[in-house]
């Protein structure tokens, strides 16, 4: 072992083991407890287990099982995986990346700077490798050299909206706002559904005085949270061509639909599914999923095969199937659904917002009202359920309560803020409060013209002129 311990470091002038004496030994194949791993993937890692051990020096092997373990969240032992693999076979760009990458989401730094440097080496042109690596100086506190990175990147990719968004978060680290508000605007125009450039921007122009510019970039970020540039990266998706763990595909079916890829978010959950027909959350997500898409058939489907599975303790199944149901019309059997999400589950508030939202639709006012408290009482940070029963009390003439309810929603600011608004500004003016309510109306408008929201302005403009006022701040 020894001697083959020298061999590697000889053959290894661009790989791991010139970075440091320990990187230099021959690592070990990790010990994997089988029954660590869920039912569906456990068949999948043990036949990778027993290849790595019986061929302990091919890298493909030793690699496939540091892919598998890194999947199934065994990072250490992942590590230690593609690490040997490099090893046996050090011109080979993905196992540094792989590994690279995997130290980076660890915070492991300065280790990823390194690796992904070596890998680098060897491919060049690899850019999610260069990106990780910004990303990676960048939160090593080595901006000069992250702002040389980005830097070379842009020159390569000029489209590459991430490198622009880390040069930006550099300008902003070193307190530079305008050349920070720069490129992370160049980073939206480039992508403009980047939800993280668009938050960022606002907090700059937020800094920098620009009230509008700042509310704008908000409602931008809303529409666009969870949103990234896509980037090419075969190696990634050669990784998760492997996943076979349900809750995986449950989760990125979960952001994907964020994403607002519904297909996609269907067939990743349906695939949960298949790998474990028992996971009661997958069809209770594909029950909104297909509702979504306008496939009652499918919803109901899912909903009759979540209530088999699990008919007493699963209380998102008969929730989500009451939402597809109310979509449809159907306010009835949306009700009883909604009451039986109740009975498994009497916490629910977001069952009890919406059952009061019906309650109230069929004139029950006073049973609609108490399915507002309880939602508001389950949870007090509820907006939607604060500005139902707010709504309902001023309807009743209750003012003073009606408006303490609604000003429970104006936290925090967002794409809601300026309806949530106008609406306690009209209350108000309803009570007779006029200084209130045109103050209200008054910062409604400008929050709902910097969101452009043109229907909410001529609502709020024609409450200004029958209070008599002329629309501009006092």
């Amino acid at each position: 072992m020894r001697k083959q311990c020298h061999l590697a470091v000889a053959i290894l002038g661009l790989g791991l083991c010139a970075l440091s004496s320990e990187s230099a030994r021959i690592k070990d194949l990790p010990k994997v407890t089988l029954t660590d791993f869920p039912p569906e993937v456990r068949t999948q890692v043990e036949l990778a287990y027993k290849s790595a051990h019986e061929h302990p020096s091919e890298a493909e092997a030793v690699g496939k099982l540091g892919m598998l373990l890194n999947l199934y969240h065994r990072p250490d032992e992942a590590s230690v995986c593609y690490q040997r693999a490099h090893q046996f076979d050090p011109r080979s760009f993905k196992w540094l990346y792989y590994l690279g990458s995997l130290q980076a989401k660890q915070g492991k730094h300065a280790e990823a700077v390194e690796t992904l440097r070596a890998a680098l080496r060897l491919n060049p042109d690899y850019l999610p490798a260069r990106l990780k690596l910004g990303d990676s100086l960048f939160a090593a506190a080595r901006l000069d050299e992250s702002n040389a990175t980005y830097s070379g990147i842009i020159r390569k990719w000029p489209e590459a909206a991430e490198a622009y968004y880390g040069l930006a978060r550099i300008s902003a680290a070193r307190g530079d706002l305008m050349a920070a508000r720069e490129s992370y605007r160049k980073a939206s125009e480039l992508f403009p559904q980047y939800g993280a450039a668009h938050y960022a921007l606002a907090q700059v122009d937020r800094k920098l005085g620009k009230r509008e510019e700042s509310e704008r970039e908000l409602s931008l970020h809303e529409k666009t949270r969870t949103l990234v540039p896509p980037v090419e990266d075969p190696l990634r998706d050669a990784l998760r061509a492997l996943d076979l763990a349900a809750e995986s595909h449950l989760e990125r079916g979960v952001e994907l639909e964020q994403a607002g890829r519904l297909d996609d978010a269907i067939t990743e959950t349906e695939r949960a599914l298949q790998l474990d027909p028992k996971l009661v959350m997958a069809h209770a997500n594909l029950i909104i999923l297909y509702g979504r898409a306008g496939n009652l058939k499918k919803a109901e489907e899912h909903y009759q095969a979540a209530v088999k599975l699990n008919p007493d303790q699963f209380a998102d199944a008969p929730y989500n199937y009451g939402l597809v149901l109310m979509k449809e019309g159907r306010l009835e059997e949306a009700g009883q659904a909604f009451r039986r999400a109740l009975e498994i589950n009497p916490s629910f508030a977001d069952a009890h917002n919406d059952l009061g939202y019906l309650l109230e639709r069929q004139g029950k006012l006073a049973e609609a009202m108490a399915e507002y408290k309880k939602a508001v009482e389950e949870r007090p940070d509820f907006r939607q359920a604060h500005f139902n029963l707010g709504r309902v009390l001023v309807n009743r003439q209750q003012y003073q309560e009606g408006i303490r309810e609604l000003q429970q929603t104006l936290q925090p600011v967002d794409e809601s803020t300026p309806a949530y608004l106008y609406a306690l500004g009209a209350a108000c003016g309803r009570a007779g409060e006029r200084q209130e309510a045109v103050r209200y109306l008054q910062e409604a408008r400008e929050q709902a013209s910097a969101r452009g929201q043109r229907k909410l302005l001529d609502d709020i403009e024609k409450d200004l002129k029958s209070l008599g006022a002329d629309g501009s701040p006092h």
